[in-house]
């Protein structure tokens, strides 16, 4: 400590100076080797929100898609403790009812009382589409019951009945005019 107090003793007035002298910095950037180019590479900070910005996107972007897939997955689970037969049928009669609910549509295009069968006609296939619904979470819960199962394609063969019924009501009211 010696060698160092007697060197800052020595040199007092070159250590009390307040502002470097004329050139410093750049002799300073010089013996750093420090080039002007590279403040042309600065990363501005606008543009580093911009890019933080994306990535956050990207990222909701990916957490949806992958909450989307995991609920489609957990149906299609869901819907592999179904028995396959049932599947089919379930479909054949959606199917079918979808096809009526179609011809009820064709077939109440004018006239306020073919509106309220057709608003009428919805409402009954909704509620039985909950009832299906409902009857399926039952049958995931219980596997292989017979009694479930049957009642789910009871419902099915209901909903395409119910608009059999619908389609035949609103020709007889068509004839009758």
């Amino acid at each position: 400590m010696d060698k160092l107090e007697k060197f800052i003793s020595e040199n007092r007035k070159a250590f009390e100076m307040s502002e470097p002298p004329e050139g410093h910095f750049d002799r300073f950037r010089e013996k750093l080797g420090l080039d002007e180019s590279l403040e042309r590479y600065t990363l501005n900070r606008n543009f580093i929100l911009k890019i933080a910005a994306v990535i956050v996107l990207l990222l909701a972007t990916v957490a949806l898609v992958f909450d989307f897939t995991a609920g489609k997955l957990q149906a299609s689970q869901k819907s592999a403790s179904i028995p396959q037969e049932i599947q089919d049928a379930m479909k054949y009669y959606d199917q079918a009812s979808a096809e009526q609910l179609g011809e009820i549509r064709k077939l109440a295009c004018c006239g306020q009382d073919y509106n309220s069968l057709n608003s009428i006609a919805e409402g009954e296939l909704k509620a039985l589409n909950a009832k299906s619904e409902e009857l399926k979470k039952v049958l995931t819960d219980n596997p292989g019951d017979e009694r479930v199962q049957s009642a789910l394609i009871q419902n099915e063969q209901m909903k395409k009945s119910v608009m059999d019924n619908m389609v035949e009501k609103i020709k007889i009211a068509k004839k009758e005019k």
